[in-house]
């Protein structure tokens, strides 16, 4: 993953490359190591916006707890889809 100035890549710039690496292997102009590399790259880019992901649905918990709210159903859903590797 590149970084930019030493900050690492927000959400939504993980998602762009993302769907750029994608566009890019759908292509099929690609011979294989260089199709592999960037099928390893969006591996690692998934990865990191699940991490993303993750953080901001903890924080969002945090705060609903801080509130006194109750975990919404929404929340078992995402815990279920986490542990099926979705």
């Amino acid at each position: 993953m590149q970084m930019t100035e030493d900050k690492p890549l927000s959400f939504e710039q993980c998602l762009e490359r993302l769907e750029a690496v994608v566009k890019e292997i759908e292509g099929g102009n690609l011979d294989l190591d260089t199709a592999i590399a960037r099928f390893t790259e969006g591996m690692e880019l998934v990865k990191k916006c699940r991490l993303l992901l993750s953080g901001a649905e903890q924080r969002i918990c945090l705060l609903l707890e801080g509130e006194g709210e109750k975990p919404l159903a929404a929340d078992i859903n995402l815990d279920k889809e986490r542990n099926n590797g979705l």
